[in-house]
């Protein structure tokens, strides 16, 4: 037998709670030291940003230490203090196992997590190990480990120093939470020694209540033991230092600033930041956005968000020919600009050259002051022929629109909108001599429809109208051009001005949208529509004032340029396409293909009727359905439908840009 005169020690596992954040620090590097990567955001992943990796890998509002989510507790990092050398050693005889310094554990709970036992040979790399283990148990701010020598070979003893009892918990930083409730997590190991592992799953619960609320970016950023068992914790919760903007070379900061509701000074919150690059994408002038985060220079505890931006083309010069179902054969040119001068306005001139031909000129400032408070304006020029009454409409005017939120709904954030309108237009119409319409007709008193008369001579063959309007509209649609989920509302009157004008007349409608996502990028669209037309101070419903089963209110699988004889063949089965009164429901299932290319199934289905013969019955009834493809472009989707109304009959295609809703 040999014998020592001095026990062998193994230290290294003195790590304690301390009085310091140490044990915390430890574990991960100094915030100062992290950077966190960029993460572009493209539209798809705004909805779910956290998927993208806005945790563990960003930095938070913190000062350099761990983050709540993983705080580095008992033996999960030995390699932070001591290293286990690859080489196990020579080894020795273990004839006895002892355990010192334990008051509250029992020897039995610390020896049953060794991996070895007495009457084996054990190497330094087991002995390490088993230090861990030890360690690993929570109750324990010192572990070390020495040998003394025994009859038949050594005495392996383990000597613990215990954690203090908790006694009580004082967490500071906190303003997101009731105090109460951000210590309710440690009220049960009150009264009980200290355990790591415990400790480790409260700040977890802990991080799960800031996360549930979108406080992505809370630390922990000191944790203390007192000798007398004062539990003593720090929270940094996020606060921004300052939103930076990066990538915009020709948009203006503001026009991005104005659309974030985070402002320096207040707590980062995740779930807030995704609504507002969702706003800032609507803009529709950035084709990718990113956000990253960085700690404060002056205050490390605080974070600077960077949101960078792609910019897209928003001037667009477009001169072409061409052919549509409504039109045929037809030459466009398009000036639009969408971010002018980089304040976010739009104007734009359009001209169309073909049977139906238009002139155009509007502008459009979404924010003339700090209510956001818009402004429209636009003038006009359109000719258009109207295949269901047969005759061609000459329509010249202007309008001006002033639009703000309601119900003192934050002026960013706010869903529900209000919009005054105030149009002048003059209206001609002309029948057909037999071979061109060139032929006045008198506009307010056609009708029923077509009545061809000529106008009386003295007397003039168009129209003047002064038309005063109010639109209400609710909006929470994630996505502008292509949303996936939400409602899109509108309730809007138009009341034509006696006195302003030789027509008199009363316009009520109503469309409301519900978006519904399902799955992989699929989408449940619907759509209702609902309209009529009144005289309540006398007079005829004009005939270019109608609901026509064109445009917005077509139904597919039907003509959208039918003849006359089809047009009184409509009639006379009691399933006109026009009416003074409207109403009109439609459904989509819009699935992704490849890339830019989505398709869709639709149905359509609408009565059309006229409010003063009463004439309303379901038996009027006019439906379609059918499948089309959209491909997306930065100016809207590109529509392309193929309906039916009856199996086995021809169908009917529809080309055109954006949802039909």
């Amino acid at each position: 037998m040999i014998h020592r005169s001095h026990p062998r020690v193994w230290a290294g596992f003195g790590w304690g709670l301390l009085a310091t954040a140490g044990l915390l620090a430890s574990a991960r590097p100094a915030l100062a030291q992290i950077r966190g990567p960029e993460h572009r955001v493209p539209p798809a992943a705004l909805a779910h940003p956290a998927l993208r990796g806005t945790g563990a890998s960003v930095p938070g509002a913190a000062t350099p230490s761990v983050p709540v989510a993983s705080p580095s507790i008992g033996a999960a990092s030995p390699s932070a203090t001591t290293s286990v050398p690859v080489d196990e050693g020579p080894k020795f005889y273990c004839a006895d196992i002892q355990v010192r310094g334990n008051q509250s554990v029992t020897e039995e709970t610390i020896l049953l997590t060794l991996p070895i036992h007495a009457g084996m040979e054990v190497s330094r790399a087991q002995v390490m190990e088993s230090l861990q283990r030890i360690y690993g148990l929570g109750y324990f701010r010192d572990v070390k480990a020495a040998t003394e020598p025994v009859m038949g070979g050594e005495r392996l003893i383990f000597n613990v120093v215990e954690n203090p009892v908790l006694r009580a918990v004082s967490i500071s930083g906190v303003a997101v939470f009731p105090r109460d409730k951000v210590e309710k997590p440690f009220d049960a190991m009150k009264g009980r020694i200290i355990n790591l592992k415990d400790i480790q799953t409260a700040i977890k619960d802990l991080e799960k209540q800031y996360a549930d609320k979108g406080y992505v970016l809370a630390r922990v950023v000191d944790l203390q033991v007192q000798p007398d068992g004062l539990l003593e914790i720090k929270i940094a919760e996020g606060v921004i230092h300052a939103i930076k903007i990066a990538g915009n070379d020709e948009t203006q900061d503001y026009v991005i600033r104005r659309e974030i509701t985070l402002k320096p000074g207040q707590l980062y919150n995740l779930k807030t930041m995704q609504d507002d690059l969702r706003r800032v994408y609507n803009l529709n002038f950035f084709e990718d956005i990113g956000i990253k985060y960085e700690p404060a220079a002056q205050d490390p505890s605080q974070v600077d968000v960077i949101v960078s931006v792609k910019e897209k083309q928003t001037g667009t010069f477009q001169l072409s020919a061409g052919w549509s179902n409504q039109d045929g054969p037809l030459g466009i040119m398009s000036l639009r600009k969408d971010n002018l001068f980089g304040r976010g306005q739009t104007v734009g001139v359009d001209l169309t050259v073909s049977r139906n031909a238009a002139a155009e000129l509007n502008y459009f400032n979404p924010w003339i002051d700090q209510q956001h408070t818009s402004l429209g304006v636009g003038g006009y020029y359109r000719q258009y022929y109207n295949y269901f009454a047969n005759f061609l409409e000459h329509h010249g005017g202007g309008v001006v629109s002033l639009g703000r939120p309601l119900f003192g709904q934050d002026p960013v954030t706010a869903q529900w909108r209000g919009a005054a309108r105030l149009r002048v237009e003059r209206i001609d119409l002309l029948g057909s001599d037999g071979v061109n319409y060139t032929r006045p007709l008198d506009t307010v008193t056609a009708t029923p429809l077509p009545q061809g008369q000529p106008v009386p001579a003295g007397e003039r063959g168009y129209d003047f109208f002064t038309a005063a309007g109010y639109t209400v509209t609710f909006d929470s649609r994630d996505y502008l051009l292509n949303p996936s989920t939400g409602w899109f509302n509108t309730y809007s009157i138009e009341q034509y001005v006696p006195g302003l004008g030789n027509v008199s007349l009363s316009r009520l409608q109503l469309d409301i949208n519900r978006f519904f996502p399902l799955w992989f990028g699929h989408t449940l669209a619907l759509d209702w529509k609902l309209g009529t037309l009144l005289t309540p101070f006398g007079g005829n419903v004009p005939p270019y004032e109608r609901f026509y089963s064109t445009g917005a209110y077509l139904i597919r699988g039907w003509s959208e340029n039918p003849s006359p004889p089809e047009v009184a063949n409509a009639r006379a089965l009691g399933i006109p396409y026009d009416g003074s009164s409207f109403t009109l429901g439609s459904i989509e299932y819009r699935f992704p293909i490849v890339s830019i290319l989505s398709g869709v199934v639709f149905g359509d289905s609408g009565i059309f009727w006229d409010q003063s013969a009463g004439n309303f019955a379901w038996s009027r009834d006019r439906s379609g359905y059918g499948v089309g493809i959209r491909v997306n472009t930065p100016l809207g989707p590109l529509r392309l439908d193929y309906g039916l109304h009856t199996w086995g009959q021809a169908g009917q295609i529809h080309f055109s840009i954006g949802q039909k809703f």
